[in-house]
């Protein structure tokens, strides 16, 4: 932003962002007074003749497309000192600001939003091209709904049937992380494919505010991308159609032949469906107030913390005496008078006999009197022999009380059933070492072939994550 800086007829106004090789500028042409955008190479890869053949190239590619979502480009300029080529200056941010900044701005317009994207895509592939980086950062939508897409510096021809049949693996990955598709990351050969699968999780990003796969590493989000089935998009937003699920999880696909074949299939399914279940301002309002709720309630709880935090020092310091409640006393449990016992009979006494006519109790058996307590472990009553058959050891069975048969051993002498010879685990014999079962081990499920690490891309293969 500085009235100093003029290239050619161009005065460079406003620094409108900045990547790895370029910056994008708004500047004026001093000899109409029209505004533009520039995209002007950084000093560092000024230097270097790959990046210059790009920017080159990128302006070639994109000067081929004459669609009203796709950005218009004018000219291209390299001297000695620098190398840039402008476009239409387009006013609106691009997809990756406004998500961070306001999602319901795009669920209101994003039926509109697709269509465009899809229509610029469809023309792209009509012509034989791919665009090979869809993301949100390369879409731009402005106050008025208008959509343009940007940034052709990766894109490339599609192979023909014949290139695909005949070709091998590609030497270089070329993509974002984030959104690329899971046969580039194999080395296959890009298709139009490729690039509705990055339309997906631009979708996905633009319904729910995050991309359906995060990894801890670079090459971990490159295998969920292989390998992980994505969540559906109501899984993040209630407010997403069963309807819109599915058109989402077919753009994201793991194999290119089960996503759409071309762009006029995804418009058709796309105006035929609902996107939202109901409408995205009424649903925000909604969860707008279920917030403002939620936090009244965390604030009153802080309050009343802070109240009582504050009574409790008062009391510490003795600025106020703490009130405390009277225990309330639990009421008894009225008890039920026990009954009255029936005296025991005297000693002597004769039970009653019942009246004429009744009948007769039969006599109770008189037990026989328990030895009296001190009596000796295994010493017979005085003036009784010990019993045949048992040692002198066992307790001795008073004389009245039924006898075991000889031979057999008391029951408080009979080991328990339950520690039977069958019932005791035997030793393991020496030398031998008891065997643990280990469990198989989990395998997970994968979709598609095996991942062979060594096909990864290395870091500097693929721009970062952003």
């Amino acid at each position: 932003m500085s009235e100093d800086i003029i290239l050619d007829q161009f005065q460079l106004a406003n620094c409108i962002a900045t990547g790895s090789f370029s910056q994008i500028w708004e500047v004026i042409d001093q000899e109409t007074n029209e505004r533009y955008a520039m995209k002007l190479l950084l000093e560092e890869a000024f230097r270097e003749a790959e990046h210059k053949a790009t920017l080159k190239r990128e302006f070639k590619i994109a000067s081929t497309f004459d669609h009203p979502n796709i950005i218009q480009v004018h000219s291209h300029r390299q001297t000695k000192k620098f190398a840039y080529y402008t476009m239409e200056f387009f006013g609106g941010p691009n997809l990756k600001q406004i998500i961070r900044g306001d999602l319901l701005v795009i669920h209101t317009r994003l039926r509109k939003l697709i269509e465009c994207v899809v229509m610029a895509l469809g023309s792209i592939h009509d012509k034989g091209w791919l665009h090979r980086d869809i993301k949100p950062d390369n879409i731009m939508l402005s106050k008025a709904s208008d959509v343009r897409l940007i940034d052709f510096s990766l894109s490339s021809k599609a192979p023909s049937k014949v290139a695909k049949m005949f070709s091998g693996k590609s030497k270089l990955i070329q993509g974002t992380r984030t959104y690329i598709a899971p046969e580039l990351i194999r080395k296959k050969l890009p298709s139009a494919q490729s690039d509705f699968y990055s339309l997906g999780i631009t979708i996905f990003e633009c319904l729910t505010g995050r991309p359906p796969f995060l990894g801890t590493s670079p090459n971990d989000l490159l295998i969920k991308h292989i390998q992980e089935i994505p969540p559906p998009p109501s899984a993040f937003n209630t407010n997403v159609t069963p309807e819109m699920d599915k058109l989402v999880l077919s753009l994201m696909a793991k194999k290119p032949e089960k996503r759409p074949q071309n762009a006029g299939e995804i418009l058709a399914t796309l105006r035929s469906m609902k996107i939202f279940v109901e409408d995205p301002q009424v649903y925000h309002d909604a969860m707008k107030a279920k917030e403002k709720e939620a936090a009244a309630v965390v604030e009153e709880a802080s309050i009343d913390s802070r109240a009582d935090a504050l009574r409790s020092e008062r009391i510490n310091s003795g600025l106020e005496v703490e009130q405390r409640k009277p225990k309330s006393t639990p009421a008894r449990p009225q008890q039920t008078p026990a009954p009255a016992a029936e005296p025991a009979p005297a000693q002597g006494h004769q039970p009653q006999q019942p009246p004429h006519g009744y009948p007769q109790q039969p006599a109770m058996p008189q037990q026989p009197a328990m030895p009296p307590q001190g009596w000796p472990y295994g010493q017979p009553v005085a003036g009784q022999q010990p019993m045949v058959g048992y040692p002198t050891q066992q307790p001795v069975v008073p004389p009245g009380y039924p006898q075991p048969p000889a031979g057999q051993i008391p029951a408080q002498q009979q080991p328990s059933a339950s520690l039977g010879a069958s019932n005791v685990p035997a030793p393991p014999e020496k030398g031998k070492q008891e065997k643990k079962t280990v469990p198989p081990p989990v395998v997970s499920k994968q979709i598609g072939e095996e991942i062979n690490l060594d096909d990864l891309p290395l870091m500097d293969e693929l721009p970062d994550i952003s």
